[in-house]
């Protein structure tokens, strides 16, 4: 199995930067949402995309999905040990981290890393699974049943990390799963700045579009018009059987441009992952900055990218990713369709015609105190027999009168 993708990212309505990164390739989806003063969000952000770019370069050597987790795991631990060592070097870099989505397709199986808030969803049909369970404090809250899944969405602690992939050492491993997916899905890899402005009803929705660059376009833009306060980007992924040989990887966000960092962030970006500090710094280093030509004290190096990261602490890697537990987040009925419109509703039968209302006459036809007169008001069979009983009592009283005249006579 391979995917076919479509990428956006976009600063969104306030942020004058661009703190989000995504990748996306043949057997490879990456997203990252960096955090940080200054910069710091989008060097975060860049360098982890790098260094998870890095996984796709190695599946010919990888035999199965255990070997894949195990890469995706120390590709966050030489991301961790890289960004500690630049905020170490650069001071302004402190804090800096991001979240983290990894999507691998091989040998017929899908593995998911992710640590932080960003998600991946899965439509299937016109089913929209949630596939990853966010690493926040409100997200605990619903767990533990002390809040809704709607009341989280408007929480204002929602954007509060528990876990994130920074430059605090010895920091959590991602999360890595095995995700049971088939040719005919689609995945949708996205950033915070789209899933915190709209329902999965509406997200199901505009993924449902069938071409998927215009289904990415529509998310983009609908996380737009309910102004977003955030980046936002998206990956939409097709699944299909085929191998994906010659389709080029595609970027996104920060990444794209490249960092301007400082001296000695930049020197020790060279130093922590050689290999790819070309790729990720904006343009070359020059003779004038300082070169990273001897070991910080008491710190252990880290490895390239293209070699395993040192395990901290001696921790081990889990061998076998755990099984994906999506959650059904939304139904939404899908028609065929031609064109680029968002995939109707189901249709159902039209209700009966309701009988039209009686009509109210018009102010000609009523009286003076607006009740209608007596030729519109209803009226009975009883209403219209004229009077009888006076009438024969007078014919015979005429016949009398006149008999008695006659016998006077």
């Amino acid at each position: 199995m391979s995917f076919r993708f479509a990428v956006r990212s976009d600063l969104g309505t306030v942020r004058t930067n661009n703190e989000d990164s995504a990748l996306a390739s043949p057997n490879l989806l990456v997203l990252a949402d960096g955090m940080g003063g200054h910069a710091a969000g989008e060097v975060a952000s860049t360098v982890a995309t790098r260094v998870f770019a890095e996984i796709a370069d190695h599946l010919a050597e990888t035999p199965d999905g255990a070997d894949v987790a195990t890469r995706i795991t120390l590709a966050g631990r030489s991301t961790r040990l890289a960004l500690q060592e630049m905020s170490e070097a650069d001071p302004m870099l402190e804090s800096m981290g991001t979240t983290l989505l990894a999507v691998v397709s091989h040998a017929g199986q899908v593995t998911v890393g992710h640590i932080g808030d960003s998600r991946v969803y899965a439509l299937r049909g016109s089913s929209l699974y949630q596939v990853t369970t966010d690493h926040t404090h409100v997200q605990r809250l619903v767990d533990t049943g002390q809040l809704t899944p709607e009341k989280a969405r408007t929480h204002p602690y929602r954007a509060m990390l528990l876990r994130s992939l920074d430059d605090h050492p010895g920091g959590p491993d991602l999360d890595v799963i095995s995700l049971a997916i088939e040719p005919g899905d689609r995945l949708l890899l996205c950033s915070d700045g789209l899933s915190d402005y709209l329902p999965p009803e509406q997200i199901g929705r505009l993924l449902a579009i069938a071409d998927r660059e215009e289904a990415a376009d529509a998310l983009v833009d609908a996380a737009l018009e309910h102004g977003t306060r955030d980046n936002v980007t998206v990956v939409v992924a097709d699944v299909v059987a085929e191998p994906g040989n010659g389709t080029l990887p595609e970027l996104a966000g920060a990444v794209v441009d490249g960092l301007e960092l400082s001296p000695m962030a930049g020197a020790a970006l060279e130093h922590s992952l050689p290999r790819l500090a070309p790729q990720i710094l904006a343009r070359p280093r020059t003779e004038a900055e300082p070169a990273a030509e001897a070991e910080p004290a008491g710190r252990e190096p880290v490895e390239s990218a293209d070699a395993p990261a040192a395990e901290p602490d001696g921790a081990a890697v889990r061998e076998e990713p755990e099984p994906a537990q999506p959650e059904l987040v939304a139904e939404v009925p899908v028609e065929e369709t031609d064109d680029a419109e968002v995939a109707p509703a189901a249709t159902t039968a039209a209700p009966p015609e309701e009988p039209e209302a009686p009509t109210k006459p018009d102010a000609a036809e009523q009286g003076a105190e607006g009740r209608p007169t007596a030729t519109t008001a209803p009226t009975s069979a009883s209403q219209h027999r004229e009077p009888v009983l006076p009438g024969v009592l007078a014919a015979a009283l005429l016949v009398l009168v006149a008999v008695a005249i006659g016998l006077i006579l």
